[in-house]
């Protein structure tokens, strides 16, 4: 074997001796992120946000110090983290909701029953009501992180609204404009029924449709 043989094999193996240790190092991380959002979000329900702490988060989760800064620098980025996740999973459900779909008006009615959910199903609004008051203030103190997350939602209904003005289902639609002026509407109707406000969840999927529809050049 050459000396230049032998160096380029001696390379190689320190390559991937390399690449193993950064795989493990990356699995590692994962799985302590992953423990740390779950286990905030579960001090976040228990105690809220006033209450909650890192150090409770870390008990929960089963972790030292050194974990939670090695991947967040404040509660707060933890908890962006955690609102993150949670609008992960929500856009996951409505983009397999909206595939199911056949035509542009059920995808727009999709899009509303599983954004209302979000306030009028008892299980996910717990959740919901957890970070809903911290969304706010994340808004203002991670603008772009936070726009970034609340896109996923807002942008699913751009797609609805363009594909329904290509087919004619809503002729006068804006996409940009109208996605998020319907957002609004529909989610300060998830505000209001996280504050108890009693409405009931069919006449508030009505006069969502009565409001909106209209707008879009379709029936409400």
């Amino acid at each position: 074997m050459s000396g230049a043989t032998r160096v380029r094999g001696e390379h190689d193996a320190v390559d991937r001796s390399v690449a193993r240790a950064a795989a493990r190092e990356r699995v590692r991380a994962e799985r302590e992120v992953a423990a740390l959002v779950s286990a905030g979000l579960r001090v976040l329900r228990r105690q809220g946000m006033a209450a909650c702490t890192v150090a409770d988060v870390l008990a929960e989760a089963g972790l030292s110090t050194r974990a939670f800064y090695r991947h967040f620098t404040s509660k707060d980025e933890l908890v962006l983290a955690i609102y993150a996740r949670e609008a992960e999973a929500s856009t996951e459900r409505l983009a397999e909701r909206i595939a199911a779909t056949r035509s542009s008006r059920a995808a727009f009615e999709a899009w509303i029953d599983e954004t209302l959910a979000l306030g009028f199903d008892p299980r996910r609004a717990r959740r919901t009501r957890v970070l809903a008051a911290e969304g706010k203030r994340l808004q203002a103190e991670f603008p772009e992180q936070f726009a970034a997350i609340t896109d996923g939602v807002i942008g699913a209904l751009r797609d609805i609204l363009r594909a329904g003005r290509a087919d004619g289902t809503f002729p006068t639609a804006h996409p940009d404009l109208d996605a998020a002026s319907i957002h609004a509407v529909v989610w300060a109707c998830v505000e209001a029924r996280l504050r108890s406000v009693p409405l009931d969840r069919a006449e508030t999927r009505a006069h969502v449709l009565r409001f909106c529809a209209p707008a879009l050049g379709a029936r409400p």
